[in-house]
C-alpha cells in the first residue's frame, strides 16, 4: 500500500523504535541513506544499517538482523519483489519501501499494511485490484448447480474466468514489460526533511548528488530529471537567501552554470574533455584523427595545449574564468552538445567548490572499488558526502574515479577501433575479455553501464555489454535504444524469457532486472536465444 503522509505515516511511526535500514549499492541509495541518517541522529532513532547488493543479500541481511526488529526501511531495494513471500516475516513486522526501481511489485502495492510504499511515481500505471486478483470463493463455487440452467451458468462462469485471465495476463505484461527508474529516493527524503524542519546543507548536498546521478547516468529522461529536482531547487534557493541574509560563512549548496566535465577541477582540462561522457563519444577519440580533433577543439577554445595539460588549479586565472564561454562558443563548431549546464555546486569557505557530477563519479568508484571490500567502499562513499571539507574518503574516491574513467575510455577505444562492437540482429553487443587491464574495473554494473553508454553513443539500436565477475561467471546488462531521451528498458523481461527458452542457468538476483549474471561458458548460448527472441 502507498502511504499518503510521508511524515505522519512513515517517519513519526519510527520515532522511539529501533529500525533495520537496508540500503542498496547505488549513488541515489547512498545519498538517501545519508539524509535518513541525519534525521535519525536529530531524533535519536537507533538503527542497524546493512548495505545489500541483490535479492539474496537482502534476504540474508533480514534473516541475520530481524531479531526484536518491528520496522524495516528499504532504500532502492525490495520494491520490485514480493517482500512478504520472499522474506517470510512475522505478522507484526512492517516494511517501509522507498525504491526508485520500477515497476513496483503488484503484491506490495496491494499489501494490507505490512508493506508500505513511501512514494508513488506519476509514471506508474498500476492495474486495478479487481483486474489482477480474483476471489477464490467464486472459483470454489464454480461447480455448483445442476440441470441445464446450472450447466449454462457453469459454462458462462468459465468463459468469464477465461476472459478475466486473458485480460489479467495482458495487463500484467503491459505493466511489467519495461523496467525503469522513478524519482530519486533522496529527492523524496529531502521533502521529508523539510516537513520535519530538519533541512540542512548536508541533506541538500546529498539530494543534489542523487538528482545529478539520475541525469548523468541517463536513468531518467531530461524532462523528468527537471521535474524530480523541482522541490530541491526551491529549498536550495531558500537556503541561499537565508545564508546571504545572515552572512553565513559555512558550506552551502548553490545552483550555477558549470562545465559538464568530470572532475576537471582535480584533473587537467585535456583529460576532463577526453573522459566526458557527453563529448568523448562524439569526438571519436578512438579513431586515428581523434587526438587531432581534441587539439582543434582546444585551439578553438583559445586554450594552449601546455595550459590544458597541466593541473586545472595551476592554469592561468583568465583561462579558467573564460572556460564556460569558450566551451559554449567552440562546441557548435565541432557539432558537439554544449557541455555546460545549470548544476549543483557545493561552495566551501577557503576551499575549491565541489560539483555534484564529481561526487557521482567518486561514489561510483568507491562502491565498485578494485581492492576495497564492498561494505568498506559503502562506508567511504557515505563519508565522501560530508560537506565540511575534502576528507580522506573523497581523495581516495577521486583518485579511483579518475582511474575508472581512464579504464572505461581505454576499453571503449579498444573495442571500437578493433571493431569488436558486434551486431547480433536486433541488438549490438561487446564482451570485455577477461585478463585485460580494464576487466577488473568494469566487473560491476555501474562502470560496465558507463562503458556501454560510451560505446553506444546514443545509437538507435539496443546494446548489451558483458564482463567477467569471476573465473566462471559473467555479468550481462542491457541498454535500451536512444537511452538519452527514453531510458525505459525492455531487457529485463527479455532476459527472463530467453533464460526460460535456452535453459541457461541465469541469476536474476540484481534489483535492476536489466542486469543479470550467468555462467561464462553458457553466455554464447544465451545470446543466441536472446537474438532469436528479439528478432
Amino acid at each position: 500500500m502507498f502511504i499518503e503522509d510521508i511524515r505522519n505515516d512513515f517517519y513519526n511511526i519510527l520515532l522511539g523504535n529501533r529500525v533495520l535500514l537496508l540500503v542498496h549499492y547505488d549513488v541515489d541509495a547512498i545519498c538517501a541513506c545519508k539524509i535518513l541518517q541525519g534525521l535519525f541522529k536529530c531524533d535519536n532513532i537507533s538503527y542497524t544499517l546493512v548495505p545489500v547488493g541483490g535479492i539474496s543479500e537482502l534476504k540474508t541481511a533480514y534473516e541475520e538482523n530481524n531479531e526484536e526488529i518491528k520496522y524495516v526501511v528499504l532504500i532502492n531495494c525490495g520494491g520490485t519483489i514480493d517482500l512478504v513471500d520472499i522474506l517470510q516475516p512475522d505478522e507484526e513486522v512492517v516494511f517501509f519501501v522507498l525504491d526508485s526501481h520500477k515497476p513496483t511489485d503488484i503484491c506490495n502495492v496491494y499489501s494490507d499494511g505490512q508493506v508500505r510504499l513511501v512514494y508513488k511515481d506519476d509514471e506508474e500505471n498500476i492495474p486495478n485490484f479487481d483486474d489482477i486478483f480474483r476471489d477464490e470463493e467464486d472459483d470454489e463455487n464454480e461447480e455448483s448447480g445442476s440441470g441445464r440452467e446450472g450447466l449454462e451458468a457453469l459454462v458462462e462462469r468459465r468463459r468469464a474466468r477465461k476472459e478475466w485471465e486473458e485480460r489479467r495476463h495482458t495487463l500484467m505484461f503491459n505493466y511489467t514489460q519495461f523496467s525503469y527508474y522513478g524519482k530519486p529516493s533522496a529527492c523524496v527524503l529531502i521533502e521529508l526533511s523539510a516537513l520535519a524542519s530538519r533541512l540542512s546543507q548536508a541533506a541538500l548536498w546529498a539530494a543534489a548528488v542523487a538528482a545529478e546521478a539520475h541525469a548523468a547516468l541517463y536513468v531518467r529522461s531530461p524532462a523528468r530529471c527537471l521535474l524530480d529536482a523541482e522541490a530541491l531547487h526551491r529549498y536550495v534557493a531558500a537556503a541561499r537567501r537565508h545564508d546571504d541574509s545572515t552572512a553565513n560563512r559555512t558550506a552551502c549548496v548553490v545552483m550555477e552554470k558549470d562545465a559538464w566535465l568530470p572532475l576537471y577541477r582535480e584533473w587537467t582540462l585535456e583529460a576532463a574533455l577526453s573522459h566526458a561522457a557527453m563529448l568523448a563519444p562524439k569526438l571519436k577519440l578512438y579513431a586515428r584523427s581523434g587526438s587531432s580533433r581534441l587539439r582543434q577543439l582546444l585551439a578553438d577554445m583559445g586554450f594552449p595545449l601546455q595550459q590544458a595539460r597541466q593541473a586545472y588549479r595551476s592554469m592561468d586565472v583568465e583561462l579558467r574564468r573564460s572556460l564556460l564561454t569558450a566551451l559554449e562558443t567552440a562546441a557548435p563548431k565541432h557539432k558537439l552538445p554544449v557541455p555546460t549546464k545549470a548544476t549543483f555546486i557545493l561552495q566551501r569557505p577557503h576551499m575549491s567548490p565541489l560539483a555534484a557530477l564529481d561526487a557521482v563519479y567518486v561514489i561510483m568508484a568507491l562502491i565498485e572499488h578494485e581492492t576495497l571490500p564492498k561494505a568498506e567502499g559503502f562506508q567511504l562513499a557515505l563519508a565522501a558526502l560530508e560537506v565540511s571539507g575534502e576528507n580522506e574518503a573523497w581523495r581516495k574516491g577521486s583518485a579511483a574515479a579518475r582511474r575508472c574513467l581512464q579504464a572505461v575510455a581505454s576499453l571503449v577505444h579498444a573495442t571500437l577501433s578493433a571493431r569488436k562492437l558486434l551486431l547480433a540482429g536486433p541488438f549490438s553487443y561487446f564482451i570485455v575479455q577477461d585478463g585485460t587491464p580494464e576487466a577488473s574495473v568494469v566487473r560491476g554494473p555501474l562502470w560496465l553501464g558507463e562503458a556501454a553508454r560510451w560505446a553506444a553513443g546514443g545509437a538507435a539500436r539496443p546494446l548489451l555489454a558483458s564482463a567477467a565477475t569471476d573465473p566462471h561467471t559473467s555479468i550481462l546488462l542491457g541498454l535500451p535504444p536512444r537511452f538519452e531521451q527514453e531510458p525505459r528498458n525492455l531487457f529485463g523481461a527479455a532476459f527472463e524469457q530467453a533464460a526460460t527458452k535456452s535453459g541457461v542457468t541465469v541469476s536474476l538476483d540484481n534489483v535492476d532486472t536489466s542486469v543479470i549474471t550467468l555462467p561464462t561458458s553458457q553466455r554464447a548460448q544465451f545470446l543466441d536465444a536472446l537474438t532469436a527472441l528479439l528478432a
